[in-house]
């Protein structure tokens, strides 16, 4: 088998099949705007028939991306958070992300996670919902941070915290059962280490009390 037949297929390759330069060859894989449907297909078409696949490492060098998203995660093994990763992997994939999960674990070492995360390489990291124990975030990440709840020591004008209130959520619930005229609700909780279980337990609480 000749050298030519051994080397993986690079992106001149896909040009000349293509019968393009390699600029839109980069245009094409970049997802990047000025290139016509029909020429994206054509290329795209072409690295299937090749086998190519984007040397990601290189293209990290040359841009300072990864196209990457990591995940700091108490695990999989539980169905939210289980749920949660796999909703998160498939957006991320949607846009053309890798996935990168490490794994807090039941103590709540979140610190430790994230600084995994920014060692392998990533764009921006997301801290899953719920994360166990309430420890301070002793690390200064240099990209965006997107949390699902408020976590000590993590501030700054890249972190981005969202999600619905556990409050609110359990209240509303609850509600909802005494209005179809249940006399009383109860409530199946989550682990109480976990912040979101605890915030829906004192919704669930204050809507019953409100009740009387």
């Amino acid at each position: 088998m000749s050298d030519a037949r051994r080397r993986p297929p690079s992106s001149t390759d896909v040009a000349a099949l293509a019968g393009v330069s390699q600029k839109t060859v980069s245009r094409v894989l970049n997802g990047e705007p000025y290139v016509t449907e029909e020429v994206r297909e054509r290329v795209l078409a072409a690295a299937r028939e090749l086998g190519y696949r984007r040397n990601t490492a290189a293209r990290a060098l040359h841009l300072g991306r990864f196209h990457r998203i990591g995940v700091a995660s108490i695990g999989s093994s539980l169905y939210g958070p289980a749920s949660l990763l796999v909703a998160l992997e498939r957006q991320a994939r949607q846009i053309g992300y890798a996935f990168a999960v490490a794994y807090a674990g039941e103590g709540g070492a979140v610190t430790s996670a994230v600084e995994s995360l920014l060692a392998q390489g990533v764009d921006a990291v997301v801290i899953s919902d719920p994360i166990d124990g309430d420890q301070d975030l002793r690390v200064d990440p240099d990209v965006p941070v997107l949390s699902f709840r408020p976590i000590p020591g993590l501030d700054g004008p890249r972190v981005v915290v969202t999600g619905p209130s556990g409050v609110e959520a359990g209240r509303q619930a609850t509600e909802h059962l005494l209005g179809l005229g249940h006399a009383t609700v109860w409530h199946v909780a989550g682990p109480h280490r976990w912040p979101a279980a605890r915030d829906r337990a004192r919704g669930w609480r204050e809507a019953l009390a409100a009740a009387g």
